[in-house]
């Protein structure tokens, strides 16, 4: 199956005070980049080729392509694919109860979704937000960012299901 997913991306803004409500909801993807580029977060839109399987979106020609730009762009040596999906219902708990958790980590955290989505959720001093990714969409959140990540409910009928790549510089810096 080839196509963008339908999901929008969107960027809710909050007050420190008042975590329930956005103050600011922005669904134009260049004033999301925006956004995030004031508080250090990289973002954007690459091309890729999606498919219901995890293997097949890595390896397609469009795909190959971004995932060849970003790493000569930013210097990353290495990338792998992340996923979750029907195939592994065991992990969805395990998985989400993690992300979920507010951390931080020594290195940036790069990734472009392949399939499906998510958010993201970000903190830096007074600045809070949330991200709403979908296909073809990139991130990076600079190291020491409290952030936390969320692929959506966990449904029997409707199985969350994403797949990313994930980028870093050394073996050591995932």
């Amino acid at each position: 199956m080839k196509g963008i997913n339908p999901m929008p991306q969107a960027l809710f803004l909050f007050n420190e005070n008042d975590k329930a409500n956005p103050t600011k909801i922005i669904t134009n993807i260049h004033k999301i980049t925006k956004e995030l580029e004031s508080i250090g977060i990289t973002h954007g839109m690459y091309p890729i080729d999606q498919f219901n399987d995890h293997e097949n979106a890595l390896h397609t020609t469009t795909t190959k392509k971004s995932i060849a730009e970003i790493q000569e762009h930013y210097g990353f040596a290495h990338h792998e694919l992340a996923s979750i999906g029907p195939e592994h219902p065991d992990k969805y708990k395990e998985v989400k109860t993690r992300n979920l958790q507010l951390h931080w980590h020594d290195a940036p955290e790069t990734r472009l979704f392949l399939n499906g989505g998510g958010a993201f959720g970000i903190s830096n001093s007074s600045w809070l937000g949330i991200c709403v990714l979908s296909a073809g969409a990139f991130i990076q959140i600079p190291a020491k960012t409290y952030h936390w990540f969320d692929y959506g409910l966990i449904n029997p009928d409707y199985p969350p299901k994403y797949s990313v790549v994930r980028f870093w510089k050394t073996t050591g810096s995932l």
